[in-house]
């Protein structure tokens, strides 16, 4: 615990850290934030280009959280909120080259086509699963043996594509998906622990989850954070020492400090590049989590192009469809004031664990691909009024099998490094709330 006095360093304005920074500045700390770009926010990107916003990175919040509301109202951000169109319930899946609606009921659930008559028996047997008695186990192991193999292959498998852009074979289900490893371990069932745990969940401080933006875009929250807080841009980090008690920071020769702590809040990939007296812990850290490739692209289309209504939060497709995109957001069906009026706008996925080499594919190759793809599953026959295109070499941290020893070597790095903290979203979740939750709880530790 650090005293009134404290001079702090947080290297990366990642939403976890420019949290972090918000509840230290608040408790009277000194922060300063060192970013090595001309804005902040880190993968939390908006852009506007006339009449189109675009999200580069996190395209929503599923605000369900107290303490998460709470944050955005004393931001004063709850008037700049938006909550998603009521049709964004309604979400698809690629069944055999056709977009099926996933069920949202209990009828819907019993009539739905996405799973055979035996696969909907099948799902029936899981509350008499006996528990695993293995420590880590992958999303799938889990899935395929709690509800069988056509949940795995039409639900999990497309659901983990549009959250990690990875495969449920590639993931631990007790880091990637704390929630369902608890159920199993608390009450041996999902069905049983989903119904027993919602009191709990309430009193653990849930609310009505709802899915959120701001009306200029995510970005709003990092940049209303960074109007309130000390951020030096353009600084790129490249040493981080400790001498007679004190962290000391430098960027191109210059050096910053004393500091009391440090806070590194960048990429595992980029702290290999770091010189610090854990340089090769770091290293050996980054070599062992996978970032997969991913590409965002933004179409946009006159409605009357579209043979789909697209009245949706969008569609995501099974690995066993055998596509070359592994989903689409209906972004102008979410939010109002996305696309100008006539207009559809989608965000289409490409590559991640699943496909990896399209992902890094020329724009005008890609743009083939997608539209060829889009032909086929939302009837599109018309040329594009708006595009755009980003690719993230490396986007989301995969919280793989093993991924104790990673989180066990920062436990150590930060003991004896005293002073020194990681963090971002390769700990304990990569949600934008997860992060938030991290930043507050980091603030309090320090």
């Amino acid at each position: 615990m650090t005293n009134n006095n404290s001079n702090i360093a947080i290297v990366g304005s990642g939403i976890t850290g420019l949290t972090t920074a918000f509840f230290l500045k608040k408790r009277g700390k000194k922060v300063t934030v060192f970013e090595k770009n001309s804005q902040p926010g880190g993968s939390i990107r908006t852009v506007r280009n006339g009449d189109w916003l675009t999200e580069y990175g996190p395209n929503t919040i599923l605000l369900k959280d107290r303490i998460v509301d709470e944050f955005f109202n004393e931001l004063g951000l709850n008037d700049h909120l938006i909550e998603a169109n009521p049709s964004a319930s309604k979400r698809y899946i690629v069944k055999n080259g056709q977009i099926v609606p996933l069920p949202s009921t209990l009828l819907d659930a019993v009539k739905t086509p996405l799973f055979s008559l035996g696969g909907k028996l099948r799902v029936l047997k899981e509350p008499f699963i006996t528990r695993s008695n293995q420590p880590d186990q992958t999303v799938a192991e889990f899935v395929s043996r709690r509800l069988g193999q056509e949940v795995l292959d039409y639900a999990i498998n497309p659901f983990v594509a549009g959250i990690f852009a990875n495969n449920p074979e590639s993931l631990s289900l007790r880091h990637a998906f704390p929630l369902m490893h608890n159920l199993e371990s608390e009450y041996g069932s999902l069905i049983v622990g989903s119904f027993a745990g919602a009191r709990k969940r309430k009193e653990s401080g849930r609310i009505k989850r709802k899915l959120v933006s701001f009306k200029g875009g995510l970005q709003e929250l990092p940049i209303k954070l960074a109007e309130k807080l000390n951020i030096l841009y353009s600084m790129r980090i490249d040493t981080v020492e400790k001498r007679v008690g004190s962290w000391f920071l430098k960027s191109n020769d210059a050096e910053y400090g004393p500091f009391d702590q440090v806070i590194l809040n960048i990429p595992l990939y980029q702290m290999k590049d770091l010189n610090s007296p854990f340089q090769n812990e770091l290293e050996e850290i980054s070599k062992k989590v996978y970032y997969p490739p991913l590409s965002v692209v933004h179409l946009s289309y006159n409605k009357e192009d579209v043979g789909h209504e697209l009245d949706g939060f969008g569609f995501l497709v099974p690995e066993v469809e055998q596509r070359n995109i592994l989903g689409a957001l209906f972004s102008s069906s979410l939010f109002q004031g996305r696309a100008p009026i006539g207009k559809h706008l989608l965000t289409i996925f490409i590559g991640g664990g699943r496909q990896p080499e399209l992902a890094s594919m020329e724009t005008e190759k890609l743009m083939k691909i997608v539209e060829s793809e889009l032909s086929d599953l939302i009837g599109l026959n018309g040329k594009t009024v708006y595009q755009d295109h980003v690719y993230w070499p490396k986007s989301i941290p995969a919280y793989h099998i093993g991924y104790d020893e990673i989180l066990e070597k920062m436990k150590q790095i930060e003991k004896i490094g005293d002073g020194l903290s990681i963090a971002g979203n390769f700990r304990n979740g990569i949600s934008v709330p997860d992060c938030i939750k991290n930043g507050i709880k980091l603030a309090e530790k320090i």
